[in-house]
């Protein structure tokens, strides 16, 4: 299936490891100009020079103004933007009544802060593109509640949100989109593993075996399986998918 991405020009926040690299490098697969974004300068050129065409837009997404630097100097790097794939950290795992208003404060800026602003800093490109798609990556937290994800599901959940509006008010020149990703064997999955275990939830083992358990089929995830859909959506062959939340987790949310 040829998806009409080469030559499309591309940036993805948060794409130098887990399911952010996957998805530049599907995108840099099919002939997309992809820029590649870290917070680490040396991290981000590395992974850009591990990718064929793409270049290098290291920027901190969790200080005031970073996300839409980030965006502006791709656009000026690329020569504009026919994709931005907004994906940013998360917050510190536990319950409400678990965290500080600093972990609250934190958590903002470093979800819910950046996504607004990099969206409406990309949004004056992605109008100039004959295809623009402007995509979020989330959390499962968004559709299903987790005690142990309280704040995730809080600020992931604002992000969803204005997904929604801005695919109301950006149509029909900008296709607006929401990933739902479930459990994918990246360092964010070890980091949120190794957090459980440190709260007395079990061995390594043990939790792990409880989320696979959980997920009708029996595995966590590739971060490749997450990127293949998150690329569909970047590409000419969606042109009639927006406003939508899709989720990609093995069937693991019981619910529809």
């Amino acid at each position: 299936m040829e998806l009409g991405l080469a030559g499309r020009r591309a940036l993805v926040l948060a794409s130098t490891r887990g399911l952010g690299q996957a998805i530049a490098a599907g995108l840099a697969a099919e002939g997309a100009l992809v820029a590649v974004s870290g917070r680490d300068p040396q991290t981000c050129a590395a992974a850009a020079a591990a990718l064929p065409g793409a270049t290098a837009v290291p920027g901190d997404l969790t200080v005031p103004g970073g996300a839409a630097d980030v965006v502006r100097r791709a656009a000026a790097e690329l020569g504009g933007l026919d994709v931005v794939v907004v994906n940013t950290g998360g917050g510190k795992p536990g319950g409400l009544l678990d965290v500080t208003e600093d972990d609250e404060l934190t958590a903002y800026e470093a979800m819910l802060r950046p996504a607004l602003s990099a969206a409406r800093a990309a949004v004056p490109f992605l109008r100039q593109s004959p295809a623009g798609r402007l995509l979020f990556v989330t959390a499962r937290s968004v559709l299903e509640a987790s005690p142990e994800l309280a704040l995730s599901g809080v600020f992931r959940s604002g992000v969803a949100a204005a997904a929604r509006s801005l695919a109301l008010e950006l149509a029909p020149q900008v296709l607006v989109n929401v990933l739902v990703p479930g459990q994918f064997d990246t360092g964010a999955l070890h980091r949120f593993e190794a957090a459980l275990v440190a709260h007395d939830a079990g061995t390594p083992e043990q939790v792990r075996q409880r989320h696979v358990a959980a997920i009708p089929l029996g595995r966590v995830g590739r971060a490749e399986e997450f990127a293949d859909l998150a690329v569909f959506l970047c590409s000419a062959r969606a042109s009639y998918v927006t406003g939508s939340v899709l989720r990609v987790d093995g069937g693991a949310v019981r619910g529809y």
